[in-house]
């Protein structure tokens, strides 16, 4: 057994292979969860009820070394799944307990473990992230035993490949670049695409979903729409600013927030731009600085193109000083927001 990734693991379900042992982790909590559905349909055969759900932050072990050894009477398998089981927090000898159950799981058991509920890196990103040292003991032992998969955020490439999927499950079409910058204004969120597929879908009524279609019903995500702000101000685009502006402030969020945000896309450009002068790459500023979605970091890059790093740094030095008014005087936070998009906008 190995650890594998989501196609693999749907591959295997699907010709019926199951193994006695499972764990689910990572950055992707619905990715997460949609393995743990899966894998505990194929094992039940859709029967929810033949499913004994533990909870990990209160485990009791001798109920689960009980479960663990049942022969099923009236099902092929005896399915357990425990939820955010923290080897971390648990008392040492729940975890040698624990370990101890994963050596005498019966032949007709197949047991799922999945953490959605809190970080089992401990803090850690990057490429050397792994997860605690607790926590670890159990994966690498399920490893070699049985099946663990990693679920980590995908990047805009592979979520457009599985929208077309989607789109023609659903009895429809959609082409590549539509596919991606449906991703790009959901913020490459599957749980949002889902939702606004679910829209396009029902409008196209079995044609083809384009990107025309995507750009006029799909409204974008806040950090999605705040690049799309950063990026016409960069490029000195002040009418498709002036749009996204209006976008921005539609969504009602606070201002405090909403500066804080398009700041943060700005640094992000910055980082992104002295990278490029340093020669380093999307993985490197990942890496460097903590990023966990490479989508980020892969719009920043395209948004630094061509862009000097003055022209970033004055941008943030205008946000900055908008913000400091924010907090300092009475002001009119609209115009406050606007009249800094448009100062930004100057050319010097």
């Amino acid at each position: 057994m190995a650890r594998i990734d989501t196609k693999k693991l749907a591959a295997s379900l699907k010709a019926g292979q199951l193994s006695n042992l499972y764990y689910f982790y990572g950055s992707d909590a619905m990715q997460v969860t949609q393995c743990v559905k899966a894998v505990l349909k194929t094992a039940s055969g859709g029967d929810e009820t033949a499913v004994t759900k533990l909870d990990g932050g209160n485990l009791d072990v001798s109920l689960l070394a009980d479960e663990a050894e049942l022969c099923p009477m009236f099902a092929d398998r005896n399915c357990i799944w425990v939820h955010d089981l923290n080897m971390d927090t648990v008392r040492e000898d729940v975890r040698k307990a624990v370990l101890e159950i994963l050596k005498n799981v019966a032949p007709q058991t197949v047991l799922v473990f999945d953490v959605t509920g809190f970080d089992i890196f401990g803090g850690k990103t990057g490429k050397n992230k792994k997860p605690t040292d607790k926590n670890k003991k159990i994966i690498d032992y399920i490893e070699k035993t049985g099946t663990t998969v990693l679920c980590e955020p995908k990047n805009q490439v592979q979520l457009a490949e599985d929208i077309m999927v989607l789109a023609k499950k659903q009895g429809c079409t959609i082409g590549k670049p539509a596919a991606m910058t449906l991703a790009d204004l959901c913020g490459c969120q599957m749980l949002v695409i889902t939702q606004e597929m679910g829209k396009l879908t029902a409008f196209a009524d079995g044609g083809e979903i384009t990107e025309a279609m995507v750009r006029d019903m799909v409204a974008p995500q806040l950090e999605s729409a705040a690049y799309l702000l950063t990026d016409a101000i960069l490029r000195y685009k002040s009418k498709e600013a002036m749009h996204r502006v209006d976008d921005l402030l539609a969504m009602r969020v606070e201002m405090p927030y909403l500066m804080a945000t398009v700041a943060g896309t700005m640094v992000d450009v910055q980082r992104a731009c002295a990278a490029r002068m340093a020669g380093k790459r999307v993985e490197d500023v990942m890496q460097d600085f903590g990023y966990r979605m490479s989508f980020m970091v892969e719009k920043a890059f395209r948004s630094s193109t061509g862009e000097s790093y003055e022209h970033i740094t004055r941008c943030l030095e205008l946000l900055c000083a908008a913000e400091t008014r924010l907090h300092s005087a009475a002001v009119d936070e609209r115009v406050l927001f606007e009249e800094t998009i448009i100062e930004m906008l100057r050319k010097r």
